[in-house]
């Protein structure tokens, strides 16, 4: 054989054997170990990192290993006393938690402490383990989405308890009892009373409130106008069974609602970290205040706080607003009729149920018909246009089978009426619990003619004897006009 022929067929050879064998330098220690679980049946352990290796022992679904090596897509593990490899496609990672114990710890870019620190995080601070290296854990700080090393003695399953020094001693200055609640608000679980003129340590203050301790060890919130740092004389023996309304803070409820994008903070100034960033337009139940600002419970509950130049009263949205209501049908026209109610009779008194609720808010309401007598649609659109209506109510029962039943709204014109209909439907359906039948097109007369953003609401099934029964109580009427006038409340919200 010629020399050239025999050093090609030893590349080819070379060349072949590098398929079915990884070369040995493509193999790397892992710059850590760490856990991880078996994900198939049955996982072959090979002595080197390829297919072609000997088998060197078995490992089954849901085995723990520690991987502490790797080569492209395979792993070295380590398993009892034995090691090999496996196809790293087969193992799934395991993390785990912990806390950091040090009153402040650096987090570093590697296991050293020459390295470079990225962070310092202080005693607390939760952290996912993701591998380790000898003395030293790879880890992933979620609250700061950073991922390093931290040496592992500083680091515990066990949440650690903070230290914390009181700030001073206070007194309690309430005439009888001192109510301490689980958090910083008066509607809070109470955890514990003390006394007039007991000693309390307190730690913060949040707002109205401080955080304190008992002589007993519990610990809460109080109201801070009831404690002070001059110990109260105390005149005469007082009853600790005794209940005073005074041990609460005085608080301002009512409704806010907020006119631009606004920070929501957990506490009355702009150097309070920020909870939330609420919508213009979104409503505030307030719970308190604190100088020019307001303590305030959202929607899911959470409390915060916001500024008071950033709020408005919700009497605002429909004071002035007119609003036409316009009970279908109505003296020769009767509607339609259940085994007992005329429509026309039904929706006269949701109209009568509804008003109230308008005109407390402000509205001027208006009523095509207040009594039983015939009005053509024609003469139902003139008093909208006639009255320059901010919205135009029609108010119907339904009818068609004895099975039939639910909710819905029609609108004729999307652009102007749809989002009107939509959010009256969505809250009739929340106040009601009826069978939702949306909001959609309908092409009537007093929808189709009317300048004025009208809408024509189907408030239940009188053709069904079960339907028919419920929409005649007085639950019911108070449920559906609720939810009626919470719509509109929330169309002129934002307008």
């Amino acid at each position: 054989m010629k020399k050239s022929s025999l050093i090609k067929a030893i590349v080819c050879l070379m060349v072949l054997l590098s398929f079915l064998v990884p070369l040995e330098k493509d193999v790397a220690e892992a710059a850590y170990t760490y856990k991880a679980k078996v994900n198939v049946d049955i996982l072959n352990v090979r002595s080197k990192p390829g297919t072609g290796y000997s088998k060197v022992g078995k490992l089954k679904k849901n085995d723990m290993i520690a991987v502490v090596g790797n080569s492209k897509s395979w792993s070295k593990v380590s398993y009892g006393k034995k090691t090999g490899w496996v196809s790293s496609k087969y193992l799934t990672t395991i993390t785990s938690n912990g806390y950091v114990t040090a009153s402040s710890l650096n987090l570093r870019k590697s296991y050293s402490t020459k390295s470079a620190a990225i962070i310092s995080l202080p005693k607390g601070t939760a952290v996912t383990i993701m591998g380790q290296n000898k003395l030293w854990l790879k880890v992933y700080v979620p609250s700061k989405k950073k991922t390093g090393w931290f040496a592992a003695k500083y680091i515990s399953e066990k949440k650690p308890v903070l230290d914390s020094k009181p700030i001073g001693t206070y007194y309690v200055t309430a005439k009888t009892t001192l109510n301490i609640r689980q958090k910083p608000n008066s509607t809070a679980n109470i955890v514990a009373k003390t006394q007039h003129g007991e000693a309390v340590k307190v730690y913060s203050k949040k707002g109205l409130w401080y955080e304190v301790q008992l002589s007993s060890g519990q610990k809460g919130w109080a109201a801070a106008k009831f404690l002070s740092l001059k110990k109260p004389v105390i005149k005469a023996a007082v009853d600790p069974s005794a209940s005073s309304p005074e041990d609460q803070p005085q608080t301002i409820t009512g409704k806010l609602v907020l006119k631009v994008n606004s920070n929501v903070r957990t506490g009355p100034g702009t150097t309070y970290p920020i909870i939330s960033i609420e919508k213009a337009g979104t409503l505030l139940e307030k719970i308190g205040e604190d100088g020019e600002w307001f303590e305030v419970k959202k929607a899911n509950g959470e409390v915060g706080w916001v500024a008071g130049w950033l709020v408005r009263s919700p009497e605002s949205v429909l004071k002035g607003r007119v609003i036409v209501l316009d009970p279908g049908h109505g003296g020769r026209d009767s509607g339609t009729s259940g085994k007992i109610y005329p429509e026309k009779q039904l929706v006269l008194r949701t109209a009568q149920e509804l008003a109230p609720l308008l005109q407390k808010a402000g509205a001027k309401v208006i009523f095509t018909r207040d009594k039983d007598f015939y009005l053509t649609l024609g003469q139902r659109v003139n008093i909208s246009h006639l009255n320059k209506a901010d919205a135009f109510i029609s108010l119907h029962y339904n009818a068609f089978s004895s099975t039939s039943s639910g909710l819905m709204t029609f609108y004729y014109n999307s652009s102007q009426e749809g989002q009107l209909a939509r959010m009256i439907q969505a809250e009739m359906i929340n106040y009601t619990g009826m069978r939702d039948m949306g909001a959609k097109f309908g092409n009537y007369h007093v929808l189709r003619e009317n300048k004025q953003p009208a809408v024509l609401l189907e408030l239940g099934f009188l053709s069904n004897p079960s339907e028919e029964q419920l929409v005649a109580t007085s639950a019911y009427q108070k449920k559906v006009t609720k939810g009626i006038y919470e719509g509109i409340f929330n169309y002129f919200l934002n307008k």
